[in-house]
């Protein structure tokens, strides 16, 4: 997808660069100011390593949901942990506790495409 489509598809009517559910994550981390775009992981990942270390942790964690991945969590060196699902990013911390989740569920069962620890 182009940034044009990117940000025709956009869901923040007040800046089409930028999708909420990164800008939120985005605006928690302190790294919002220092890129244009906020559509897809990378462009959240590279925010990110502005400021902090980014290091994908998916092949650490088995589990393939959310609510399963929040037990394991706490196995790992991260301070927060972007995790990442089809069309969607969470902010969780070191406990599985979500801090971040635009679209929250009760039962998360939504599949794992990404994790990004942020150290």
């Amino acid at each position: 997808m182009t940034r044009s489509q990117h940000k025709t598809k956009s869901n923040n009517p007040l800046n089409p660069s930028q999708n909420l559910c990164a800008l939120r994550v985005a605006q928690y981390l302190g790294v919002n100011g220092l890129v244009t775009y906020l559509h897809t992981i990378n462009d959240l990942v590279r925010a990110a390593r502005k400021v902090y270390t980014v290091r994908s942790r998916k092949s650490s964690v088995r589990a393939n949901t959310v609510g399963k991945a929040r037990k394991s969590l706490s196995n790992l060196d991260g301070k927060y942990y972007m995790i990442i699902v089809k069309g969607h990013v969470l902010l969780l911390d070191t406990n599985g506790t979500t801090i971040i989740d635009t679209d929250p569920r009760i039962r998360d069962k939504r599949k794992i495409t990404h994790i990004y620890a942020v150290i």
